[in-house]
């Protein structure tokens, strides 16, 4: 993989395309390449944005592959999940209720490295609704961006 440095010569559309896979489940260093942009001169408000539409447009990956999966798809992930739901019974299902009451809150928490990944999966899933889905997605995933950028421009 190319250095951030490098990737930063790749301007706003590598950014978003960066973004776009680290809000999938491949680890890219989408805040080092922000850091790297803003650095380089691109204003940090555009380059925050950029970044926060491509995560969450990756993002939306996952959200429709646990759609999908809850569904009866995913191929062995699927399968694996049917198992596991008919072996726990009732405390999949009271796990599925609370999930399905805080659900959309609970993506404020996919900023987070791996969990992230975990909530954003879990809301496709349970049934998020698509518009608080992307609210909170976008806040949680706009505020890490924007404490990225804040604390470069600081730096500099």
């Amino acid at each position: 993989m190319p250095e951030p440095t490098t990737l930063s010569t790749w301007g706003l559309p590598g950014m978003f395309f960066v973004a776009m896979l680290a809000g999938s489940v491949v680890p890219v260093p989408s805040e080092a390449m922000l850091a790297a942009l803003i650095y380089n001169g691109t204003p940090p408000v555009t380059a925050t944005v950029v970044a926060t539409v491509g995560n969450v447009l990756g993002a939306l990956t996952l959200y429709i592959l646990g759609q999908w999966v809850s569904r009866g798809g995913g191929g062995p992930v699927g399968r694996w999940f049917a198992r596991r739901r008919e072996k726990e019974g009732p405390r999949m299902a009271r796990t599925e209720a609370k999930l399905r009451t805080w659900g959309a809150p609970a993506l404020l928490m996919s900023w987070l490295p791996i969990l992230g990944d975990a909530f954003v999966l879990a809301g496709g899933f349970v049934g998020v609704r698509p518009v608080p889905f992307i609210f909170f997605v976008t806040l949680g995933k706009g505020i890490r961006y924007a404490f990225v950028a804040l604390s470069t421009t600081a730096a500099m």
